[in-house]
């Protein structure tokens, strides 16, 4: 299945913001130039729509005779001491037409900052939580949540919960373990192969954002504050669950033992957490012998989960799968498949599947109540892993 990569709307972060930022704001001239819409004046006046609904007249211009690089100001100072922004503090700007861009705002401690009163006639509708953070060298093992994350929004998970789910740029879901850190909490084990397989290092930006059920999505933003790119190359590197051969093509056998981030070894075992077996340099003739015999068993099985972006015509009528991937899991005919969130076993949803001439699909009353009760709705994210025929297990992310 090819992989899927998000494409996301021209977005620019600047963390942390200086004393300087706060009245002129430097902006890579990538982002300006999808700002302003090709306009190729020395400068444009954009619109700022802040957190409350309010928007805000600003300046986008080329600094000293026109020739410099592009700044924001001319109401960017106003619009920052409106929203009590300071040195220290984040802000993430996201294009939604020419000339008119949403703003972000994240306090000193990385978290999304919360503004009581929308702007009069402006819905207050609910907006995720959300961290940044600007990667560092302590960060390449083990990355600290903020403490005032951890304290308003996953206290009620932890301890309970002892992975987190990360869905990347890639549209991949990594595993992650948590480790506690009083009184926070530390991504560990899964985080520096997650940070390797995206290409992120020291000076890169991440903004997370919390669905529920310790699932985060992950936005990465380069050095600059631009946001980072991802080809279809690049999303052939996965974490796939245990037990599941990934999309990558496997190396060829003189390559066994040389890299240990394109040597990966998936497998599953009784959960769904993922357990990832690098090949060290310098492998002795046996344990090459072994990894040979375990690279042809796992080319030899048949790939075990799909993701899929949600459609009205999935919600309303049936759900597609694949013919190839029907077989290759050994549905053959009509039967009933049992559905359960990969965050909790304890509650399953029956609903009917069935084959046409080239495809599955699934209907149907018990379909339409794991849709309803799982609040699925149109753009979101869904991950489907087969852990027997007629068992399957399913992550959700929001849009």
């Amino acid at each position: 299945m090819a992989p899927f990569v998000r494409r996301a709307r021209p977005k620019y972060a600047a963390a942390p913001l200086s004393p300087a930022c706060l009245h002129t704001l430097r902006v890579p001239g990538k982002f300006a130039a999808r700002l302003a819409g090709g306009e190729a004046g020395a400068a444009v006046e954009v619109l700022l729509v802040s957190p409350l609904g309010k928007v805000w007249r600003a300046e986008l211009r080329r600094a000293g005779s026109g020739g410099g690089p592009w700044q924001l100001g001319g109401g960017w100072a106003e619009f920052a001491a409106a929203h009590g922004v300071g040195a220290g503090w984040s802000v993430v700007f996201r294009v939604e037409r020419r000339g008119v861009a949403t703003v972000r705002v994240f306090d000193a401690a990385g978290c999304l900052a919360r503004f009581c009163t929308p702007h009069a006639g402006v819905a207050a509708g609910k907006s995720r939580p959300r961290f940044i953070r600007v990667l560092h060298t302590d960060d390449f093992e083990k990355m600290k949540i903020p403490d005032e994350f951890v304290q308003e929004h996953l206290t009620g998970t932890y301890p309970s919960s002892q992975k987190a789910m990360i869905f990347s740029p890639l549209g991949k879901f990594w595993h992650v373990d948590l480790n506690r850190d009083q009184p926070g909490m530390l991504l560990g084990d899964g985080w520096a192969r997650f940070l390797t397989a995206h290409n992120l290092s020291e000076g890169n930006i991440l903004v997370f954002r919390y669905e529920e059920n310790m699932v985060f999505t992950v936005e990465a933003f380069t050095q600059n504050g631009c946001l980072k790119e991802y080809g279809a190359a690049a999303a052939d590197m996965t974490d796939d669950p245990i037990g599941q051969p990934s999309t990558v093509p496997q190396p060829a056998d003189k390559e066994l033992g040389v890299s240990p981030v394109k040597k990966k070894r998936k497998t599953r075992n009784g959960n769904t957490s993922l357990v990832v077996y690098h090949k060290k340099p310098n492998c002795s003739p046996n344990s090459v012998k072994k990894a040979v015999s375990q690279k042809k068993l796992v080319s030899t099985m048949p790939h075990r989960s799909f993701t899929k972006r949600i459609t009205s015509y999935d919600l309303t009528s049936l759900f597609v799968v694949k013919g190839l991937f029907c077989s290759s899991v050994g549905l053959s005919g009509a039967c009933e498949i049992t559905l359960k969130m990969s965050t909790d076993n304890k509650r399953s949803w029956p609903v009917w599947f069935n084959i046409a001439n080239t495809y599955g699909y699934i209907k149907g009353p018990g379909w339409k109540r794991f849709c309803r009760e799982n609040k699925l709705e149109q753009g979101d994210c869904c991950t489907f892993s087969v852990i027997e025929t007629t068992v399957w297990h399913v992550t959700i992310v929001s849009s």
